[in-house]
């Protein structure tokens, strides 16, 4: 067998490979968990919940419907607060628009390295957490948030943040995933692309 058939036999192995499945957790695996209550609690339940399903649902970017096999980073906010009984709007950046809007905000200055600083005090599970440069929008959007997830808390098994949603490629607990579930929650390294803008939910829901 020549060398160029074994790598073609072998390249749907690779592909497969690197598509791994985000992490799945019990709530009680949360160690903020039972100090939640109202719409934060609800939003984490359903945010699990979506994760626990059986099918794995891809990252599917314009989905906001599980039904299609997948769910983008904004789709997959906009369903879950749905599901919660909240009615938020429905890409990255008018979810960011929506937060700042009520006044809700907390921004987090380009450079800050640490999840451990001050400007992180207010953080909750339940918060949406906003990006950009992550990808470049094609859609005109006013403002350049292209990433949102839902902030879970600390897991109690390693005592890191963690947070839920779909991406193609963050990672949890150091493995790269793809899809709908739970990822670490990690601010952009030095150089990236990235920029971790800040976090908050409308004070009407909590």
């Amino acid at each position: 067998m020549t060398t160029r058939l074994l790598a073609l036999l072998l390249l749907p192995l690779a592909v497969a490979a690197e598509e791994v499945r985000p992490g799945v957790i019990a709530k009680e695996d949360l160690k903020e968990y039972a100090t939640l209550s109202g719409a934060r609690k609800r939003i984490i339940d359903e945010a699990l919940d979506l994760a626990a399903k059986d099918t794995w649902l891809k990252y599917q970017f314009g989905s906001a419907d599980p039904d299609t096999g997948g769910l983008d980073c904004s789709g997959s906010v906009y369903y879950v607060f749905q599901q919660a009984g909240i009615e938020p709007t429905r890409s990255s950046a008018t979810q960011y628009m929506w937060v700042k809007d009520a006044g809700s905000f907390t921004e987090v200055p380009s450079g800050t390295s640490s999840l451990d600083a001050d400007v992180f005090d207010k953080l909750q599970p339940g918060d949406l957490l906003f990006w950009s440069g992550t990808y470049e929008p094609k859609d005109g959007r006013e403002v350049a948030v292209s990433h949102v997830q839902i902030y879970l808390g600390h897991e109690k098994s390693t005592g890191k943040p963690v947070m839920a949603g779909s991406s193609d490629g963050r990672t949890y607990r150091g493995t790269k995933r793809s899809g709908y579930g739970v990822f670490d929650f990690q601010l952009p390294r030095a150089g990236s692309r990235g920029v971790f803008l800040g976090y908050g939910l409308p004070a009407k829901l909590k």
